[in-house]
């Protein structure tokens, strides 16, 4: 279980994305309509999430 350590959160937020996606590659819907869903907010979570844990994993000093 180490190698989890310090991934699980990029692990959840590919997750995430991949989740909000599938709607768009499925033909679930439309580009308009994938714009104007939950699922690009969704989506900007879990690269705010990603980033956030890539920011924090950086140690300045």
């Amino acid at each position: 279980m180490q190698w989890f350590q310090g991934r699980k959160t990029y692990i959840i937020s590919a997750l995430m994305a991949a989740t909000s996606l599938m709607h768009l590659i499925n033909g679930d819907a439309t580009l308009q309509e994938f714009i104007m869903s939950d699922q690009v907010t969704t989506l900007m979570e879990a690269l705010g999430l990603g980033t956030l844990r890539a920011g924090i994993a950086r140690r300045v000093g």
